[in-house]
């Protein structure tokens, strides 16, 4: 079936399936499988992060069936779809036709149903599959959504991302200077255009994934990286002074959590639970007004001065919270 899946003529999105096990014998019997996007590196990061196997699909309309009857020779007590792949409709009936308990995951906020059409449009498909009875469970990753959902009739709960696990990695020589990570795709929700203005005030150099459409910003040193292996990622995050990761709505993000984990302080908009059951880190660590590159600027330099009390606490933080994500994982996938 594999080198069925191989041979296949691809189309320029279709390309074929990965996996994190050599082989589908490797996962005959296991609790879980999961699925994820190849390309959404955020749900890809987190998805690796509960350590369970891990089909990377971009195309689960082209690859939806092989990869179904794949799943039920190999029949996993259950299959959880982290976010909704393109296809993900056809392959979760596929399964639950087979037999296959399926469980989805979203990591999108109703502030993104409100502005993005088409996260209204997956959330809109997910939970009307839950209530068809397709769906076995839908997991929630933003704090308290789930219970707004369940009041509406829906089988839907909390579950927390884990910690992010960083690759081995060499700290990057960035040379002299402040150096300032801002690594969000510069789209409306991720705010990166006020967050430059912010390092201007500050006086760094500011790493980026893609420079916004902004000629005001032509007077910024900036530096452009594109997208990189994760690895890469995680070793330039980790040798900045400061990142910076105040954007307008989040869920339970990862890479704040990366940068603290690699011992660089990171801003926060306090937009998620992270750091939220902890007043003293949660001050320090996030803030509230989002729009204003001055605030910001403020906020930066306060947390600076705490670095190593912040990236003390934010360690433990991230410690303990994954122990209670595991637990919630484990409560998802067997209930």
């Amino acid at each position: 079936m594999v080198d069925r899946i191989r041979r296949r003529k691809l189309e320029p999105r279709a390309r074929p399936p990965v996996t994190s096990f050599l082989d589908w014998g490797d996962v005959a019997g296991e609790p879980v499988v999961q699925i994820c996007h190849p390309d959404w590196r955020g749900v890809r990061t987190v998805t690796y992060a509960f350590r369970a196997p891990v089909v990377e699909c971009a195309d689960l309309g082209v690859w939806g069936e092989e990869l179904a009857t794949l799943i039920r020779e190999a029949s996993p007590a259950c299959v959880v779809i982290q976010g909704w792949p393109p296809g993900a409709d056809g392959f979760a009936r596929l399964l639950a036709g087979g037999g296959i308990r399926v469980k989805c995951v979203l990591h999108s906020s109703p502030a993104q149903h409100g502005g993005e059409p088409g996260e209204a449009a997956v959330a809109d498909e997910v939970l009307g599959l839950a209530r068809e009875g397709v769906l076995d469970g839908v997991g929630m990753v933003k704090a308290g959504v789930a219970e707004a959902f369940t009041r509406l009739g829906y089988p839907v709960t909390h579950v927390p991302n884990r910690a992010p696990v960083l690759p081995d990695a060499e700290p990057v020589d960035l040379g002299p200077g402040f150096h300032v990570g801002v690594f969000a795709e510069p789209f409306w929700r991720k705010n990166v255009t006020t967050q430059l203005l912010a390092v201007a005030l500050l006086e760094g150099r500011a790493h980026v994934i893609r420079r916004p459409p902004n000629n005001y910003l032509q007077g910024l040193e900036m530096v452009e990286h594109g997208e990189l292996p994760h690895a890469e990622f995680t070793a330039l995050q980790g040798s900045v002074d400061l990142n910076l990761y105040v954007t307008l709505s989040e869920c339970h993000p990862a890479s704040p959590q990366e940068s603290y984990l690699s011992g660089v302080p990171c801003l926060m908009s306090r937009t998620s639970s992270v750091f939220r059951d902890d007043p003293v880190l949660w001050e320090l660590t996030t803030m509230a007004e989002l729009d204003n590159p001055s605030a910001i600027a403020r906020a930066a330099v306060t947390l600076l001065d705490a670095r190593s009390e912040a990236v003390e606490r934010a360690r433990v933080w991230i410690g303990r919270a994954d122990t209670e994500a595991t637990e919630r994982w484990a409560a998802f996938v067997d209930a």
